[in-house]
């Protein structure tokens, strides 16, 4: 064997262990880990602030704030902001018409979500600042199950749990989408046990107002900023299981592809700001584990496949994985050109296929955001864009 060969051959190698790592060694790593105890208090209930920026949502504010309304948590203890990110239909109309008493909206300039944000943070008076979406609808004790940990001062962001309603009328993007934050949640469950879950989810998580300071303008995903930076404070970040918010996915997966370019754009951003945490002293096992090989996996799946390409010249073996290989992208193209059509395949194996696809295509997405981000042509303004059923 060649020199060119034990390198091509180490390469693939390489290329195909650390996505199966991330995705699947480390989950189990984490699932044998000890878990570190905190204080959890239900008769703690401090002064809160729920947050929510909003960019063109006329056909949700409404159902929002009904839904806000009849939260669980002492009237006198809680207010709501919703800022209104330049929205040029009828948000702020709508929200004005079914407003009450505690809730302020903000009809501010085009900026961005960051800065609608930023905006709510200078105005909220709350010990504990809740941050929402304006999609996302919350069970009625979800701020009860989020401030109780924040009864323990080691505690300082708690993330809630986003279930997706899926239902037999539901697309195949939206399945997939909810196949996947099954698993996702798993794994951050796992990662809450040590104090350090990677990034909250950004329908629903809090954080303690001192440690809610100004987001850096220009701040893509700003729930993982923000949860990182609680991190770098050395507090800690946990998931409530029992904080459950619900949303309607977006069947359509020109949408989700275009949502997931965007937010893999982010993820380029975060490994160039917080660059810190790939050394050990900053807590890199679960940043790198969950976050960073994640976030290369589009560049290890090309290298195996051209690493394999030339491997195939010289070994029948690897000659033949070359040809699984390219038959399992070409069947997948196939699949994507029955799904886009508006079928829906039947079967466990196309189920796979399912899986398969949204894994194909959320790396893919992170290929594409890798390259928006370093041509600097993602811009942190975000766009509206809800399905018929949400």
């Amino acid at each position: 064997m060649s020199v060119l060969e034990i390198v091509l051959f180490i390469v693939f190698c390489v290329a195909l262990i650390l996505p199966v790592y991330t995705y699947v060694l480390y989950p189990i790593i984490l699932k044998f880990l000890p878990k570190k105890q905190h204080k959890v208090s239900d008769d703690f209930l401090p002064k809160v602030s729920v947050i929510i920026a909003a960019y063109n949502e006329e056909s949700v504010i409404a159902e929002k704030i009904k839904n806000l309304s009849k939260l669980d948590y002492p009237k006198e203890k809680i207010e709501f902001f919703i800022g209104s990110d330049g929205s040029n239909d009828r948000t702020v109309e709508i929200a004005n018409s079914v407003k009450f008493d505690n809730l302020t909206i903000l009809d501010l300039p085009r900026g961005g979500k960051v800065n609608a944000l930023n905006a709510m943070l200078k105005q909220v008076c709350g010990d504990i600042v809740v941050f929402s979406d304006a999609n996302t609808m919350y069970d009625t004790q979800a701020i009860k199950q989020l401030v109780k940990h924040f009864a323990d001062e080691k505690i300082g962001c708690v993330s809630g749990q986003l279930r997706y309603k899926i239902d037999s009328d539901s697309g195949e993007g939206a399945k997939s989408e909810n196949a996947y934050w099954k698993y996702e949640n798993w794994v951050k469950i796992q990662e809450s046990k040590l104090g350090k879950l990677s990034g909250a989810n950004g329908a629903i998580y809090a954080v303690r107002k001192e440690l809610a300071t100004e987001i850096k303008k220009g701040i893509i995903n700003d729930d993982f900023f923000v949860a990182t930076r609680v991190l770098m404070q050395r507090k800690q970040v946990v998931l409530e299981t029992e904080a459950i918010a619900y949303e309607t996915p977006n069947d359509e997966l020109s949408s989700q592809f275009k949502r997931h370019v965007r937010d893999g754009a982010g993820h380029y951003q975060a490994m160039n700001i917080f660059w810190k945490l790939l050394f050990p002293r900053f807590g890199s096992f679960i940043y790198v584990s969950h976050r960073v090989i994640k976030w290369i996996t589009p560049f290890l799946l090309i290298a195996a496949f051209l690493s394999n390409a030339v491997l195939a010249l010289f070994s029948i073996p690897m000659f033949i994985v070359f040809l699984v290989q390219t038959l399992g992208y070409t069947s997948l193209i196939v699949y994507y050109g029955v799904v886009k059509n508006g079928r829906k395949p039947k079967g466990k194996i196309l189920k796979l296929f399912s899986i398969a696809f949204y894994f194909m295509s959320t790396n893919l997405a992170l290929l594409c955001g890798w390259w928006r981000f370093i041509t600097k042509k993602q811009k942190s303004t975000w766009e509206t864009d809800r399905s018929d059923n949400g």
